[in-house]
């Protein structure tokens, strides 16, 4: 697997001051390859490790050569109900924030213009300059699918605009894939399992990629936890936390921290 120069001098610069236990892990992680993450227009051509094109350069020129993992992602009004990732690629841009206006309706045809040709045919045309000398996987649009199974009442996720976009963008750019770059092997995201973990969810999920008629004869499989994760170990009893939807238990802020601290789902796996 691709190991990111990036990633591994984070991991040094982490490692100062450590020792025992931590340190050793620290040192584990530093080896072990991870996805990256394509998720503006600007990693897409240039030299270093910043780029696509940069990181295939790079595992061209290794021996033996790794398996890249890439996570593609830029639809328009990208990340409709959490907009905690809003993307470059909008149907309605806001002309005074500069963001995604995701309130006003549309046909988003110049969004989906702008999808098509300034990211998914570039991205396209480097991995078919590569791909044959380099073992690529792609995670296809964390989050897109399982929006469009999920959160259809959520107003920005149900605007007809975003809704075409994650539809026709998801579509286009999958079957760009499977056709253009066949030596590439290609994972749908299917969210984790606190999302779709439901068989109510997941029937929303599948009937979604039935209605869009998708080549999954020609997908390698599905990809979960990519933007969000389903926590394993010992689960923690539920606090609430005030201002956040997150688990208050283990948290200095929780009033019984004293005796929570001392529970098996509160320990620290690197220590």
């Amino acid at each position: 697997y691709y190991v990111h120069p990036l990633n591994a001098a984070k991991y040094d610069k982490s490692m100062k001051g450590t020792k025992g236990k931590i340190r050793k892990n620290l040192e584990q992680m530093k080896s072990i390859g991870a996805a990256y993450w394509i998720d503006n227009k600007a990693k897409l051509h240039g030299d270093g490790p910043k780029t696509l094109e940069g990181i295939l350069k790079d595992a061209k020129s290794q021996d033996p050569v790794p398996l890249v993992t890439l996570i593609w992602y830029d639809l328009p009004n990208r990340d409709c109900d959490a907009k905690a990732s809003v993307g470059e690629i909008c149907c309605t841009v806001n002309k005074t924030t500069g963001h995604c206006d995701l309130d006003t309706e549309s046909d988003c045809e110049d969004g989906l213009k702008e999808y098509k040709e300034t990211y998914v045919q570039p991205f396209i045309r480097i991995l078919k300059k590569y791909s044959k000398d380099v073992p690529v996987v792609v995670i296809l649009e964390p989050d897109s699918l399982p929006n469009l199974a999920t959160n259809l009442k959520h107003p920005h996720c149900g605007n007809k605009a975003t809704v075409r976009a994650y539809k026709e963008g998801f579509a286009y750019a999958l079957n760009k894939l499977v056709d253009e770059t066949p030596d590439v092997t290609v994972y749908l995201d299917a969210a984790s399992g606190s999302w779709l973990g439901w068989a109510h969810q997941c029937l929303k999920y599948l009937d979604v990629m039935v209605e869009l008629k998708l080549p999954m004869h020609k997908v390698r499989g599905f990809a979960t936890n990519t933007a969000k994760y389903q926590p394993l170990g010992v689960q923690c009893p539920w606090e609430h936390s005030p201002g956040y939807s997150r688990n208050n238990y283990c948290l200095q802020t929780s009033p019984g921290i004293a005796e929570h601290k001392n529970h098996a789902c509160c320990k620290d796996p690197c220590k």
